[in-house]
This record gives C-alpha cells, structure tokens and sequence, in this order.
C-alpha cells in the first residue's frame, strides 16, 4: 500500500491501526522487532507509555499525527536506530541520551555494573574509572548505586563527550567527574589511585566494520574499531591501566564472546586473578582482574 493510500484511510485509522501500518512498513524494510519499535514510535510521538497506548490504542488518528509517524518510520525503514530517533534510551535504572556519535547502551553492558556494585559495596569511599565512557551508561550507574564512590568517566571524542556531560546531568549525580581524555596517553589520570577500573571498550576487528548490521553501522565507528586483530585496547588496559590498580583492587572489561581467552591471557601475564562472566546467553562477555 502507497502513502497515498494510506493518508486517504487516515481520517478512518485508529492508532492501534496506524501502528500496525507502521510496522508492516518496518517488516517490508527488513527491519528486526519491527511491531516493537513501531509502536515505540508512536508511543514517542504520543508522548505516553505503553500502559497508555493500551488504553488510547481505539482513539482516532489524525492528519498531524499520521505524517509525523510517517516521517519516523521512513528514518527507521532505513536503517537509523531507534534509539537515535527517541535520542533516549533506558539502561538499568536510569534514562540516558544518545544520538549520532555516541555507543548505545546494551543489555549486556549490565553485567559490568552488576560486578562494580558487588565488588565495591562493602569498601568505603572507593574510587571508579570508567574508560571509552561514551553516553556514561556505566559510570552513572555505578555512581548511583555506590553513593559513596568517587567516578572518572574518561571519553575522548567530542560528540559522545557532549553526552556524557549531559546525562550526568540529567541523572542528577552529583559523584561522576566527567574527563576529556584518551586512554592510551599514560599520563592521563596518574595521580588517581583507583579501586576498580571498568571499560567496555571498542572490539570489533576493523576489517569486520563493513558486515556489522546496517544500525550499528550508525554508531560511531571510533566506538567500534579495536583496531587489526580487535585487541588494540585492551592490550593498553593490560599493559598501563592493570598496573595502576593496588593489591586487592580490580577491573572488569566488556568484550565479544570469541575474545575473553585471549584477554584473560593478557590479565593473567599482569600477575592478577582472572575470570569471566557469562551472558545470558552463556557466552563469556565480561573478563575480570583482581591484583
């Protein structure tokens, strides 16, 4: 069915059908959870919750409203995130802004901050730091459950440093100190003696960018790029970063499932106590590091 065939059956269409419009477009695009993002979308434009759409799903759509999800729709058939066009997304307990030029938070990053708030909730005044930060999504939420931690959210790039800034703000968390700052200057941060370093830093090896799927294609290829072999930081977390931890202290890295072996490799040279943690779909996606 044209757009113009459907803008005739506008004045008719209830939102419930508009929706199902919306994600028959998304399928027909090729899109994954097209009824899901579909109805995210009007959602947005709605500005209501999903209890909400349930409620309102009988109500009339008009002319206004057809158009602008049009519009939305079209960006999202050709591939810009769903994120990207809601420019928020949640991750844990917290609502974070993203756009182009910043990471989008993922599930998987949970475990990350699962293993911080454990390791660091009966240790006082500790001190954090998140590394290749991007949209904050770690830092902030560790600050937030370990009010008494002292976080270093380190982001190189403009674009993802601008959100940092700003979801630090918006999450009102008054112990994360946003740092301008690349992780492979060895100068960066040592007068910090920190309790636990966390990263989820870019490992996709840099002939592999062109097949990844056309949305993380959106994301920022200097979010992505582990460079030849996709080790490029972690060797740095290993060599540098590892050695600044005290006896006792810790970090935890967020990597691709094919990858945890051969960084527990790399953490196990630097005379630390290594393991992994599984997703929930039992592939190894976090390596730990104990001094």
């Amino acid at each position: 069915m044209t757009l113009t065939s459907l803008k005739k059956r506008t004045m008719k269409m209830t939102i419930n059908e508009l929706c199902r419009q919306g994600a028959e477009m998304l399928e027909d695009a090729g899109r994954e959870n097209a009824g899901f993002d579909a109805r995210c979308l009007l959602e947005y434009l709605l500005e209501i919750n999903t209890t909400q759409y349930m409620l309102r799903r009988s109500d009339k759509a008009d002319t206004k409203l057809f158009n602008e999800y049009m519009r939305l729709i079209r960006r999202r058939a050709t591939g810009e995130p769903l994120q990207y066009i809601l420019g928020k997304w949640e991750f844990m307990d917290g609502e974070f802004y993203v756009g182009e030029g910043v990471l989008i938070p993922r599930p998987e990053t949970e475990l990350l901050v699962d293993f911080a708030v454990d390791f660091l909730k009966n240790r006082e005044n500790p001190i954090v730091i998140d590394l290749c930060s991007g949209s904050g999504c770690i830092a902030i939420s560790v600050a937030k459950a370990i009010k008494k931690a002292e976080v270093y959210a380190v982001e190189k790039y403009d674009d993802a440093f601008s959100y940092l800034q700003k979801n630090i703000l918006h999450n009102r968390v008054n112990n994360v100190t946003a740092v301008k700052g690349d992780i492979f200057d060895n100068s960066l941060l040592n007068d910090i003696k920190p309790d636990l370093i966390l990263s989820n830093p870019p490992y996709i090896r840099s002939e592999d960018l062109p097949f990844l799927q056309q949305e993380v294609r959106r994301e920022p290829a200097t979010a992505l790029d582990g460079g030849r072999d996709g080790y490029d930081f972690y060797r740095v977390l290993a060599s540098d970063w590892l050695q600044r931890l005290p006896k006792g202290g810790a970090m935890a890295v967020e990597c691709a499932e094919d990858q945890a072996d051969e960084i527990s490799q790399m953490f196990f040279l630097s005379r630390s106590s290594v393991n992994t943690i599984n997703d929930l779909s039992g592939f190894p996606r976090v390596v730990t590091a104990v001094k």
